[in-house]
């Protein structure tokens, strides 16, 4: 990307001995990180010992986005990430990431994308008939819950069983928070002590590597033609050139990246959605009319979502408020130049989404929740690529127009039948680990008749 525009280098502010500036974004990052635009459109921070750049300017986030062999991924997040995710679609080099990719796609074809709907459809109506009238539920739990299943079932047509399911919502989360503890506090000593939270990620892990070595393992020695999930597309994928398919450890890393995926960032935009549909009753008001015009009070599938366009918005927007991947990270691979400054090989580059997503000069009215900011008239006057909710570039997550599905088939059902209430009194303490949470959001549940 050239221009002719000369870009501000700035330097964050506040950084202290040993840790730099990796205090503020561990304790404040939704405040700390959107400020950084005051002090330039590329940013140096310390974390640690380390001096890195964080792209804070639309332009300069789109620079690292679409040279992906000179930024590649790597840094503090993706580099703790592969901890859990090896080096699958996600995480890998862009030196494998074709090849990859390659394996994976056949996953997410148009036919695939009808069966995961039809899935999220049996599943949020399953979600929904457990309900009644009255009913406290947190929100996140329940949706936590119910994309674990979605997911799930995507990935094993086979029946894994209540105790498979109960072991991935368990071992998620935990493992989640001390991935984001070593991103950003990396201080190995801090990591290989025996305290009760590294002892409990590490038998997180230790679950999750279970779940999935189980499966391939039952794949393996019964390779039926039969079943239709993403498990089977792996182990039958062949390299086109070489005429390899994925050793076990490839798949391993595949599903790992698809369950990080798929369990967590549908909940995360799902639970802000009901979130911010509370605390604005017009833009609710809008949403159960279309809904009930649709619907009327069934459970929504793959081919509704085409007739569901406020509903997409909301999600759309409630996604650009809150994006679950936050926070992003590459590494560059040669002596280059960012925004027209000079930045060393081996160099560390931070992007926020959530902190671009709330940029004045790129949204306007950026901390206001407007679905119809996503209508086609007023997406056309955004810059180009101006959400980065799922990436960009050719590393953009393959997942996309399934999330998108998802969100508003479970969204639209649920709205179908039930309005979830803000408990009086109940403040949200958003939570920014590997995902941007809302924390705990108990709501009361309110039939519609």
């Amino acid at each position: 990307m050239t221009s002719t525009r000369t870009y501000r280098l700035g330097a964050a502010p506040g950084g202290i001995p040993f840790l730099g500036n990796a205090l503020q974004i561990f304790r404040n990052p939704l405040t700390f990180l959107p400020d950084l635009r005051h002090r330039g459109d590329l940013v140096t921070l310390k974390l640690g010992r380390e001096t890195v750049y964080m792209a804070v300017t639309h332009d300069v986030v789109q620079e690292v986005l679409h040279n992906p062999r000179v930024f590649d991924k790597g840094g503090e997040f993706i580099e703790k990430m592969r901890l859990l995710l090896g080096d699958g679609v996600g995480t890998c080099s862009v030196t494998t990431h074709k090849r990859q990719r390659r394996f994976i796609q056949p996953a997410f074809q148009k036919a695939k994308l009808e069966r995961y709907s039809t899935v999220m459809q049996e599943r949020v109506g399953e979600l929904i008939d457990s309900w009644h009238e009255g009913q406290r539920v947190d929100v996140g739990t329940e949706l936590s819950k119910l994309t674990a299943r979605v997911t799930a079932q995507a990935m094993f047509s086979s029946d894994i069983g209540a105790d498979a399911i109960a072991e991935v919502q368990r071992c998620f989360p935990v493992v989640w928070k001390g991935i984001y503890r070593r991103m950003i506090l990396p201080v190995p000593l801090l990591h290989s002590a025996p305290t009760k939270s590294n002892k409990a990620y590490h038998e997180a892990l230790q679950g999750l590597e279970g779940v999935i070595s189980e499966m391939v393992a039952a794949y393996r020695a019964d390779p039926r033609k039969d079943r239709d999930d993403i498990l089977s597309i792996l182990l039958s994928a062949k390299d086109e050139e070489t005429g390899e398919g994925l050793t076990d450890e490839g798949v391993r890393d595949e599903l790992m990246t698809i369950l990080a995926a798929g369990v967590e960032t549908p909940a995360s935009g799902l639970t802000w959605a009901f979130y911010l549909l509370g605390q604005n009753p017009d833009v609710e008001r809008e949403l159960l009319k279309e809904v009930d015009e649709v619907l009327g009070g069934r459970t929504a599938g793959f081919d509704d979502v085409a007739s569901l366009p406020y509903t997409t918005r909301v999600a759309t927007e409630a996604l650009r408020m809150y994006p679950p991947v936050w926070f992003i990270t590459r590494r560059t691979t040669q002596d280059t130049t960012l925004a027209g400054h000079p930045i060393p090989g081996g160099t560390s580059i931070l992007f926020s989404p959530y902190a671009l997503h709330r940029d004045p000069d790129l949204f306007s009215d950026p901390d206001e929740f407007i679905p119809d900011r996503w209508l086609p008239e007023n997406v056309r006057k955004l810059p180009k690529n101006a959400p980065i909710m799922f990436s960009g570039g050719s590393r953009k997550c393959l997942g996309d127009v399934l999330a998108n599905h998802e969100m508003t088939i479970a969204l639209a059902s649920i709205a179908a039948r039930y309005r979830l209430r803000p408990v009086p009194g109940h403040t949200i303490r958003p939570v920014a680990k590997a995902e941007l949470t809302t924390g705990p959001l108990p709501m009361t549940v309110e039939g519609r008749g």
